[in-house]
This record gives structure tokens, C-alpha cells and sequence, in this order.
């Protein structure tokens, strides 16, 4: 009897912690190092969404279609002091949400974002957000 082991990519397209995998999305080499901490971290105690089964799903629409987010975003950590999400774009900048305002006419370049998942895991630990 011939057993065939799933390849990575299934695996981590039905992880939850990479569920933006499903939608065309790359995920940081950073972010799969992080994700294995599996606890909250930093001053604020941000945790990965990935924990909590079917997050991502409601807070990917809630970003994108409820607030009309005008750039496509890929939460994958909150404050669960703040209720702030942190989310990726396609080139993998991290943006933060927070509130349920309107995101359609937001001007991106005033609001708080880092260049990338490493500075923005930085920030956290020091406070910073």
C-alpha cells in the first residue's frame, strides 16, 4: 500500500496561519519563522490570527469588502489590547488597522506602516505599537 505525504504548499495552504496563500499571496520568510512562536509577544501582547481557527477569513473581509480597504490587505496579527490589525499588501509592507472606519478613501502614505514584517516584529517588541 502506497501512502503519498502532502507537499508543503498544501499543507500550508490549509494552515490557517497562511491562509492568503489561497489568494495568490507570498508570504514573508520572516513571518514563517515568527509564526512558530504560537504566543502573544511585545508590550501590547499582538498574537498571530493564524491561532484562533476562521480569523483570518473575518478579518480578510472585514478589511477588505466591510471597510473597503482601496489596497488589498492580509491581516495576520492583532493587538489584543488595541484590537489594531496588522496586515500585509502584495509586496509584503505591513499596514495597521485600526478602528471600523471606512478604509476606501484612506490616504496610505500618512498612516503608520512598516517596510516589512522584521521591522514591524521589532517594533512590537520594543512597544513601539
Amino acid at each position: 500500500m502506497y501512502f503519498s505525504t502532502p507537499s508543503l504548499t498544501v499543507i500550508m495552504k490549509s494552515n490557517e496561519y497562511f491562509k492568503a496563500s489561497n489568494l495568490g499571496f507570498s508570504y514573508p520568510k520572516e513571518y514563517e519563522a515568527y509564526v512558530s512562536l504560537h504566543k502573544e509577544f511585545g508590550e501590547l501582547r499582538w498574537w498571530f490570527i493564524g491561532s484562533s481557527e476562521g480569523l483570518f477569513d473575518i478579518a480578510y473581509e472585514m478589511v477588505n469588502y466591510e471597510l473597503r480597504s482601496s489596497v488589498e490587505l492580509f491581516p495576520f496579527a492583532k493587538s489584543s489590547e488595541t484590537n489594531a490589525l496588522a496586515c500585509f499588501d502584495r509586496a509584503g509592507k505591513v499596514y495597521f488597522v485600526i478602528g471600523t472606519g471606512s478604509l476606501k478613501n484612506v490616504d496610505w502614505s500618512t498612516r503608520l506602516t512598516k517596510s516589512n514584517v522584521k521591522d514591524w516584529y521589532k517594533g512590537v517588541l520594543a512597544g513601539e505599537f
